[in-house]
């Protein structure tokens, strides 16, 4: 069976560049994780479609990154092809079909660095991309995760996604109507290569002065410096958030081998610095118990894990 999987990576190898064991803390945000056995960083949508087809005929399990800013990769790490898609290129352009004169409709591709996206957006006077002020990662990792704070979400905005449908291997586009959003979350729908957007129009002055208050706003209430995924934890439903439930039980600051509940949010963990994935998911069961206990909700993880 190993030589079988030996032969299976040679032979993928030979067609793409890829790098063997490559480290994956090197390439989420929390600086965790163990190896790949293979990465993959392709630069555009062709070559993306011939790794995953070859992939798949080679019986490889294929693990999707974007900008690795929402992920926890066990220690043991992510076995078979990893593909980031951080790297793809990333054009931005405005489609200029849009029948209601109060709106934009702009088309980025999956590789877009969200910072890029909100600067372009504001730059062209577009709203609706204002929540995203310190939100990193990549345009096709923000819409899988739905990301988003309470004034907005990638779903309120997303018109349509081109995917690559991995079981026909063709490109597909999906519209808005389509599209199963939930809170954080959006249905795996492919591999999403490129999505339209539709913005509203304001003045760019306006939009600039918003994004900057909720940058700053961030900036003094996340630790956005430290290596983190992000928020941790789901809110409930109902009831206080997350990072509420943490600090009223009294976990604000607790560490376990450099895996610290983040002085700044207490819904963040942040890597203080060694702290492997083991350490994060013990502090995680950890706060799980000591929340569940006090408030008797559990919560619910945010971040996705990977790996064995």
């Amino acid at each position: 069976m190993k030589n079988n999987k030996t032969k299976a990576y040679s032979l993928l190898a030979q067609d793409f560049d890829l790098l063997e064991n490559e480290p994956l803390k090197k390439h989420t945000s929390f600086k965790v994780g163990g190896p790949a056995d293979l990465l993959a960083m392709p630069k555009n949508k062709l070559q993306l479609k011939k790794l995953v087809k070859k992939a798949f005929d080679l019986n490889i399990p294929v693990s999707l990154f974007g900008g690795g800013s929402n992920l926890l990769v066990t220690d043991k790490g992510i076995r078979g092809l990893v593909v980031t898609t951080k790297h793809l290129t990333s054009q931005i352009s405005i489609i200029k079909t849009d029948t209601d004169i109060n709106t934009k409709t702009i088309n980025a591709e999956a590789g877009v660095p969200l910072p890029k996206l909100v600067r372009f957006a504001t730059n062209q006077g577009l709203s609706g991309l204002e929540f995203a002020a310190g939100i990193p990662g990549t345009l096709g990792g923000a819409i899988m995760m739905n990301a988003g704070t309470k004034s907005g979400d990638m779903s309120r905005i997303v018109e349509s996604v081109d995917v690559l449908n991995q079981n026909t291997f063709k490109i597909e586009t999906i519209e808005k109507k389509d599209l199963d959003f939930s809170y954080r979350r959006l249905d795996q729908p492919g591999i999403i290569l490129a999505a339209s957007l539709k913005l509203e129009k304001a003045p760019a002055k306006k939009i600039k002065n918003l994004f900057l208050q909720n940058l700053s706003k961030k900036k003094a209430t996340q630790p956005l410096s430290s290596a983190s995924a992000g928020c941790f934890f789901k809110n409930p439903d109902q009831g206080k958030p997350a990072g509420e439930l943490i600090e009223e039980s009294g976990l604000k600051g607790m560490e376990i081998n450099g895996a610290m509940v983040s002085l700044t949010h207490a819904n963040f963990i942040v890597n203080t610095g060694n702290a492997r994935c083991e350490d994060i998911l013990l502090l995680k069961r950890h706060i799980q118990e000591t929340v569940q206990k006090k408030y008797h909700i559990k919560l619910e993880t945010e971040v996705r894990i990977e790996g064995e």
